[in-house]
């Protein structure tokens, strides 16, 4: 299995209650629905805690792929005409500058 995460910061003038809400409600389905190639998709929400203050990031997304082909052939849709709404609608909540990528390989070591 490959994964795609998304390490994700919002926007300047969102506060984190309105991107997570926005995240869940519409970006996620269109992800879900729309994203070729897709196995699952995750979202992670990080929990704030009475210390430490503010997470760093507003969330983690999770994209999985069977194949590492799967998500080439899901990147290079992104890139083209088909992920064009996506990438406009993630100018809704994201900030793009901050935003990290990682494409992992999957080592089960506890199932």
């Amino acid at each position: 299995m490959v994964k795609l995460f998304e390490l994700i910061k919002r926007k300047d003038g969102i506060t984190h209650e309105e991107f997570a809400r926005y995240w869940e409600e519409k970006h996620g389905p269109l992800v879900a629905r729309i994203v070729p190639g897709l196995k699952r998709y995750v979202q992670h929400h990080p929990v704030k805690l009475s210390v430490g203050g503010e997470p760093p990031i507003d969330g983690i997304a999770e994209l999985s792929y069977d194949t590492l082909k799967d998500w080439r052939m899901s990147a290079d849709w992104l890139r083209g005409e088909g992920g064009k709404e996506l990438l406009e609608d993630a100018k809704n909540f994201v900030d793009r500058s901050k935003l990290v990528v990682l494409v992992c390989e999957e080592k089960v070591i506890k199932a």
